[in-house]
């Protein structure tokens, strides 16, 4: 991976971030609902929530260095298999697409194999590891 070697992250590890990622999205859904019971129509500002919730979910590993904010806080981070580069927004739509569309089935995939990867991960040619000490 890039000539470096990485530590990769552990299943709680990924799993914690997963859900703190969770949590953004319901945030992320949340904020617009409330929006619109106090100012805004309802309908607008809810389409807004869905799409900026979507966006999130599928390119959020493209974000910083391939870190979401759930992996930020767990310090991992999403890097190319091959070259060890940071996930770019590509690999993230490609991974947390077959996310969304397997759920838990994809999530199974990490007990399979040495390198934890989910389904996503493969098809997406990348690895969750752990960040090393602070950037």
């Amino acid at each position: 991976m890039g000539g470096r070697t990485y530590v990769l992250a552990s299943l709680a590890e990924r799993l914690t971030g997963q859900i703190l990622d969770g949590i953004i999205y319901i945030l992320i859904l949340m904020v617009p609902a409330i929006l619109s019971a106090l100012f805004l129509p309802g309908w607008l500002v809810g389409v807004a929530g869905v799409i900026v919730a979507g966006l999130y979910l599928l390119f959020q590993d493209g974000l910083g260095a391939g870190e979401s904010y759930g992996k930020r806080i767990v310090r991992t981070r999403v890097i190319d298999a091959t070259t060890g580069a940071s996930c770019t927004f590509f690999q993230s739509l490609v991974r947390n697409l077959l996310l969304v569309i397997l759920g838990f089935i994809d999530w199974m995939f990490i007990l399979i194999g040495s390198r934890r990867q989910r389904l996503g991960d493969r098809a997406a040619g990348t690895v969750v590891v752990k960040l090393e000490e602070p950037l």
